[in-house]
């Protein structure tokens, strides 16, 4: 997932009465301002789908840059819409913008952790989920496995999941690395690699040792395996495409890397790669679709959160950025596709809950006594 800033804006007719998908007729405003057409109404007002009046804008902030860009074009042209999107490298980039009283952003794509802390801080927009279509095409166990909806409350829409999965060089490896431990194994002294994440680096280390990763119990045993492994390292990286390239490359025979990149190296670079959750774990997370309150055009932001959520639309995540959506798009994939995305069930998928300030603290202590050691 590359996370460098990406902006576009288009020329579009500013026209009421516009065909709509569907066959569906709804009024455009045009302009920004008031409430994001029709007044001053937000998400919670709309009780019948389509909306009915929306503005012709919509300012995302969303760091899946490759589809959002198709998804710009695509959306804008079927709404007569114009659309910007502002990359970010950093979560904490939008919501510093949330703090100090947002009135540019219109929709986010955020990591669930951060939609938490969002929620808890009275930023977003609760959303009329019951009147979305599209809601229906969110799967049971992924609207199950967040902490996005509140008090009988849904707040955000899930875009894709994100899996920190164990990825191995296939013509390495006969079978998939049953276990962390291959990233300790002294026989690939060279030839292995860690994130360069205090992170996702100590929730490693935390599952290889047998302990909860959310909340571990020995965190000096969590330094020392780090420290024993540094030695046997190629190096740490801490870009995303400088982590593929060494997959790409063939500098090493495994190590964590997201899904997304696994899927771009294999199948876009032809890389020699796949991915697996080995037997004591891997984490995953998932980025939503949110509506921050001060957003200008909160009824075209409702209006394309949906319409990122029809399965043709989600299925392009995939195919361009490799990503797992919110969605179950297995009807939309080729059956290379399909095998790829389809996580077995036997796997231990855990959940990366929000971590308390006291694993956190100490997790980033650790990581820099390792990278010191």
């Amino acid at each position: 997932m590359s996370r460098k800033p990406s902006f576009g804006r288009r020329e579009v007719l500013k026209t009421t009465g516009a065909a709509l998908a569907a066959g569906t007729v709804a009024g455009c405003l045009g302009g920004g301002g008031g409430g994001g057409g029709g007044g001053d109404r937000v998400p919670m007002d709309i009780t019948e789908w389509p909306p009915e009046d929306f503005s012709s804008n919509l300012n995302m902030m969303n760091w899946y840059d490759s589809w959002a860009e198709w998804a710009m074009e695509e959306f804008g042209n079927e709404y007569d819409v114009e659309v910007t999107n502002e990359g970010f490298s950093s979560p904490d980039q939008w919501y510093s913008r949330l703090q100090a009283g947002n009135t540019e952003i219109d929709n986010i794509a955020a990591t669930t952790n951060w939609v938490e802390r969002s929620i808890n801080n009275d930023f977003l927009h609760e959303l009329p989920v019951d009147v979305m279509p599209a809601w229906q095409n969110v799967t049971e166990n992924i609207k199950e496995a967040s902490s996005y909806q509140q008090d009988g409350s849904t707040y955000a829409i899930p875009e894709a999941l994100v899996l920190y999965p164990l990825t191995y060089n296939t013509d390495h490896f006969d079978s998939a690395p049953e276990s962390w431990g291959v990233l300790w194994d002294e026989s690939l002294e060279g030839e292995i690699m860690m994130w360069d994440n205090s992170t996702v680096s100590c929730q490693i280390a935390a599952m290889y040792t047998g302990q909860d990763p959310i909340s571990p119990s020995d965190f000096g045993e969590i330094e020392e395996v780090l420290k024993q492994q540094k030695p046997l390292l190629r190096t740490y990286w801490g870009d995303y495409e400088q982590g593929m390239q060494l997959f790409v490359n063939e500098d090493v025979v495994a190590g964590p890397l997201t899904m997304g990149r696994t899927y771009t190296a294999r199948f876009s670079e032809g890389a020699p790669v796949n991915y697996t959750a080995p037997s004591e774990g891997a984490m995953f997370t998932s980025d939503l679709f949110v509506i921050p309150k001060g957003a200008p055009n909160p009824i075209t932001s409702l209006l394309f959160t949906n319409w990122a959520s029809e399965k043709p639309n989600a299925a392009q995540l995939f195919e361009t950025m490799g990503y797992k959506p919110g969605v179950d798009i297995q009807s939309e994939l080729s059956e290379q596709d399909r095998e790829f995305t389809t996580w077995p069930s036997d796997w231990n998928l855990v959940f990366s809950e929000t971590l308390s300030d006291d694993v956190r603290s100490r997790y980033d202590e650790i990581w820099t006594a390792v990278k010191a050691a």
